[in-house]
């Protein structure tokens, strides 16, 4: 139980830490993927918050729902944003129109679908993290949104990995990894498991922190470049 209330705490402090950082460069540099890439954190630990709220005060429809809008439906898809501005700059009025319709109806559907509370209440009882079919049904707008929100990660992976290898800046790799094991903590709230839902989120929001920071750091060279010689034509 412990580990279930401080793990999303931590998780929290870091993409708050993250967000800070992001939204620094992007006051500095106004650079339009560090934006996206703060509303992202920014949601993350909103989403990690609510889930440290859940379990230890209790889940409530306003809790939930604040951890299912901003974890489950928005986060990811932010990201992916943020990715998208980075390959495609050029796009960047379709990337954030679209980043704003797909919020828009997260919101409609949250609001528009109804709420079990005794599912609320029965998993507050036994100290874990409801699941959205439950709670929501398996045929609600809220829940039918978790797959292309899913899906969107796989831009924020691949792309991760295109930049590691053009840029040779290795780290970046981390944040492909982070955002791997952070969705991977999903599959055990099934499992009744919070405790490592919990963990995996900190663990997957650390590593894309230390991706992100890496990505500031200048690419390693394998040699140095040869001096032209004084009087010669390159």
């Amino acid at each position: 139980m412990l580990t279930a209330l401080l793990a999303p705490l931590a998780a929290t402090a870091v993409a708050g830490a993250f967000a800070a950082s992001l939204l620094g460069q992007w006051r500095r540099r106004r650079r339009d993927h560090a934006l996206a890439w703060a509303v992202s954190l920014g949601l993350f630990a909103v989403g990690t918050l609510a889930i440290a709220a859940g379990i230890g005060l209790g889940w409530d429809r306003f809790t939930f729902g604040a951890y299912w809008l901003s974890g489950a439906l928005l986060c990811v898809p932010w990201l992916a944003v943020g990715q998208l501005h980075l390959m495609a700059p050029r796009w960047a009025v379709m990337w954030w129109t679209v980043a704003g319709l797909f919020t828009a109806w997260a919101v409609f559907g949250l609001l528009s679908t109804p709420v079990d509370v005794a599912v609320l209440a029965q998993v507050d009882a036994a100290g874990g993290i409801p699941r959205g079919a439950d709670v929501y049904g398996e045929g609600g707008v809220a829940t039918a949104l978790v797959t292309p929100a899913n899906c969107t990660s796989a831009i924020v992976i691949l792309g991760s990995l295109w930049s590691g290898l053009r840029t040779r800046r290795w780290g970046v790799l981390l944040i492909a990894v982070g955002v791997a094991v952070a969705g991977a903590s999903f599959a055990f709230i099934r499992a009744g498991q919070g405790e490592l839902v919990s963990v995996f989120l900190a663990v997957g929001v650390t590593l894309m922190y230390g991706g992100f920071r890496a990505a500031g750091r200048p690419p390693r060279r394998t040699r140095a470049p040869a001096a032209t010689p004084v009087g010669t034509r390159a």
